[in-house]
């Protein structure tokens, strides 16, 4: 090992800082991520109610303006990723780590370009950049956010307490919102641009202070040979390269795109995939249209949707250590499809009631409505608890055949690609309800567009939540399975020969990777393209 990729002395190495217990401070401290996301909940729940509604922005241009944005964060996402494996190689990322050195840039410009998209009477093009550049610098926050179990440790329990603690926390931020949402609203009123401002003003605040808190507490891996990662950079013989670790601009933008595009080579996280992209769209497609299902569809009222949020957030509380259980018990792949089935099973019961909505007292509606949330959160927070879960062993598989932990790139390949789907889901929702007649600003809508927006809210979340469960009768990773290769990849941290490897553990390495045993550990052009063996 060369001395550029040695642990500096007194510190431990990443094995030995991944496998020690990790202190309730850093998991509290992870877990500040999820509560931060007071801020991406109420751009999620009220952005297109309040610029179409108040701001008077068409719902086309609305829908290609929030598209946009997210678009804009699926490029930079990879850009995120690769930079923050790579910080180690400068005095900021040694100082503060390779992690926090991103959420030194990205924490103070995420708050300010959130609070732009609240103010009135700006012109359209500063709410589309102030909407893109919000999206760029969330996409470093969440690159982090999701590399970090990974990161943190190597324990598949301790990474299991830190998806919990995750989802509670998000679910504590959630219900928070929309409890004091209902209360802002009755005395703020619900008909007027000031009650929004004020409440994204408030959450950003809040969001930003706990972002700090988390910035304080959270753990990273230690420099060594596995997180030196520029060292793969370069190519054996290029002596000024390996000299300073620098690449031209033009290497590096080939690298970038590279490292981004490799990644899908590697089998396991192709099938990852499929379960990850399958629970965030049918999220995002019941997040974006929830609040014009209830008001327009169900003809409830503001506070209905912030109340029945609230409620379902604090029931998903309970749902979480459940799944916990659950998911060491039974695996990933099972834990997903329990929580699909159910989740299908009530998307069906929300359109009856939406067919039946004129024929059923306003309390009568509420209460369906809150109480088939209630089954659906159950439903959501087990296809939740099994994605992340499952992820969280996907850095594993890399290092296998890298012998790098790139926890940033798989984490910002992920948002890339939600992203990318998601944004095609906000234009075609925008578009088809543009073309069945919705009217910005109105009360109430045409009978074409009401059942239109029935049927979008529950028959296309179903279609995507069973393409979920088809993929997880493809996955391979579960705990036994987990352990066998970090036994294997400690065996070769270790110094030990390839050729000494079992024929258990390389089949199930192949069959993890999509790749020759042989050609693992570094023996590929995964990270650098110019690579061979």
């Amino acid at each position: 090992m060369s001395q550029s990729s040695r642990a500096p002395h007194g510190r431990q190495s990443a094995a030995e800082a991944t496998v020690k217990p990790l202190p309730w401070k850093a998991k509290l401290g992870y877990s500040t991520f999820s509560l931060s996301y007071v801020m991406q909940t109420m751009i999620v729940t009220w952005q297109m109610f309040y610029f179409t509604t108040f701001l008077n922005v068409p719902m086309a241009v609305t829908a290609v303006l929030i598209a946009t944005g997210k678009i804009v964060a699926s490029v930079i996402g990879p850009v995120w990723g690769y930079i923050s494996d790579r910080m180690y190689r400068n005095a900021l990322g040694r100082r503060f780590g390779r992690r926090r050195s991103i959420l030194i840039f990205a924490i103070p410009a995420n708050f300010v370009f959130y609070l732009l998209l609240w103010i009135p009477n700006l012109p359209i093009p500063v709410y589309f950049f102030a909407n893109l550049l919000y999206w760029a610098f969330f996409a470093g926050i969440t690159t982090v956010q999701y590399g970090l179990p990974s990161e943190m440790t190597e324990n598949p329990t301790q990474r299991a307490q830190l998806v919990g603690v995750n989802q509670i926390a998000g679910a504590i931020g959630g219900t928070f919102l929309s409890v004091l949402n209902v209360y802002l609203f009755t005395i703020w009123g619900k008909d007027n641009w000031e009650s929004y401002f004020n409440m994204a003003l408030l959450y950003g605040i809040i969001g930003t202070a706990v972002l700090l808190l988390g910035f304080l507490s959270i753990q990273e891996r230690p420099f060594d040979e596995s997180t030196n990662v520029s060292d793969a950079d370069v190519n054996v013989g290029d002596d000024d390269a390996a000299a300073n670790g620098r690449l031209g601009f033009g290497q590096r933008l080939v690298s970038v795109v590279w490292n981004f595009l490799s990644v899908l080579k590697v089998k396991e996280f192709r099938n990852y995939l499929g379960l990850y992209l399958s629970e965030e769209m049918f999220r995002t497609v019941r997040g974006t249209l929830n609040t014009y299902f209830v008001i327009f569809v169900l003809l409830l009222d503001p506070q209905t949707v912030s109340l029945a949020t609230g409620v379902n957030l604090l029931f998903g509380i309970a749902c979480v250590g459940f799944f916990m259980w659950v998911t060491a018990r039974i695996g990933g792949p099972r834990a997903y499809r329990l929580g699909g089935i159910e989740v299908i099973f009530v998307f069906l019961a929300m359109f009856v009631l939406a067919m039946n909505a004129g024929a059923l007292p306003t309390g009568t509606r509420a209460v369906l409505y809150i109480g088939l949330g209630l089954f659906m959160n159950f439903g959501i927070t087990g296809v939740v608890n099994a994605t992340q879960y499952t992820y969280t062993f996907i850095p594993d598989v890399d290092e296998i055949i890298t012998s790098k932990r790139r926890e940033g790139q798989y984490a910002a390949i992920n948002s890339t690609i939600d992203d990318i789907f998601s944004s095609a889901e906000t234009i075609v929702i925008g578009l088809v309800l543009e073309a069945t007649g919705f009217v910005e600003g109105a009360q109430s809508q045409p009978p074409q567009t009401v059942f239109a927006l029935a049927c979008l809210f529950s028959f296309v979340p179903i279609v995507i939540c069973i393409v979920g469960i088809v993929f997880t009768y493809r996955l391979r990773l579960n705990r036994e399975n987990h352990e066998l290769l970090l036994a294997e990849i400690a065996r070769l941290r270790e110094g030990g020969s390839m050729a000494d490897v079992t024929d258990d553990t390389r089949a199930l390495v192949e069959s993890l990777t999509g790749m020759p045993y042989e050609q693992c550990w570094g023996h590929n052009n995964v990270i650098n393209v110019a690579r061979r063996g």
